[in-house]
């Protein structure tokens, strides 16, 4: 079974994920939406007559910018499935693309899976069409799928073996103190675990594009504090120490 997980604080980012699950060929899938317990009706109204869990993310702490990882770990604990693919917000994806995953869990048990995704101005429930910006990881000479850096994986439309993300515990907690990098920063943990990381560029997503959190000076100045994170993590994890996130 796989479990998509999305963390979310956007419920009208959520129909175009819900349809598009549901049109998947493949079926033997759950669906956890974590988010804040505020939002638990909104999204419960914009998701009416779809097949979801709520799962209410852990309280902010003080000194916090978001809850993301708060939250990631949260669905991660919660997921049943053999193989996790979280999914963001506000993408359109293809019908295909959970048997794509799968396919891959089956022939490599320790493959993470990411897909390439652009971004689109917003088009409803709709597969977008309008390109407004592309995915920098995405190249030619290497075919429609290579290995990659951990550190080169993200967790927009991305699968992620169960197993492997609670042999490292999870994600690292104090990362909610800054802007993204916290899921790089698992995947190195993961790499040193025995795990490999692929793009696999026939899984394209196409994002609905929207401002940073926060806008874009102070997401820019919460980036820098998780860059900054990650660098002092870096000479003890090259050490094989320091494994182990808050899962």
């Amino acid at each position: 079974m796989i479990s998509c997980t999305t963390p979310s604080i956007r419920p009208e980012m959520l129909p175009i994920v819900a349809n598009c699950l549901a049109n998947q060929d493949f079926k033997d899938f759950e669906w956890l939406i974590g988010a804040p317990e505020r939002l638990r009706e909104p999204i419960k109204g914009v998701l009416k007559g779809f097949s979801y869990v709520f799962v209410p993310e852990p309280q902010k702490r003080e000194g916090d910018f978001y809850n993301l990882n708060k939250c990631w770990n949260e669905l991660f604990r919660q997921a049943k499935g053999d193989l996790i693919v979280d999914i963001v917000d506000g993408i359109w994806f293809p019908n295909d693309t959970l048997t794509s995953f799968w396919s891959h869990y089956e022939n490599n048990p320790n493959a993470c899976i990411s897909g390439i995704g652009h971004q689109y101005e917003d088009n409803g429930i709709r597969k977008p069409e309008v390109l407004v910006w592309r995915d920098p990881r995405l190249q030619t000479q290497y075919g429609s799928f290579w290995e990659i850096n951990p550190i080169d994986l993200e967790l927009c439309l991305t699968s992620l073996p169960r197993q492997g993300v609670l042999n490292v515990k999870g994600i690292k907690e104090i990362f909610d103190k800054g802007a993204a990098i916290s899921e790089k920063e698992m995947c190195v943990r993961m790499d040193k675990s025995g795990y490999r990381f692929f793009i696999d560029s026939s899984i394209e997503y196409r994002a609905i594009q929207h401002p940073r959190i926060g806008g874009t000076e102070k997401w820019d100045k919460h980036y820098k504090i998780a860059c900054d994170l990650l660098d002092q993590m870096w000479p003890k994890i090259n050490n094989g120490e320091d494994l182990e996130g808050n899962l």
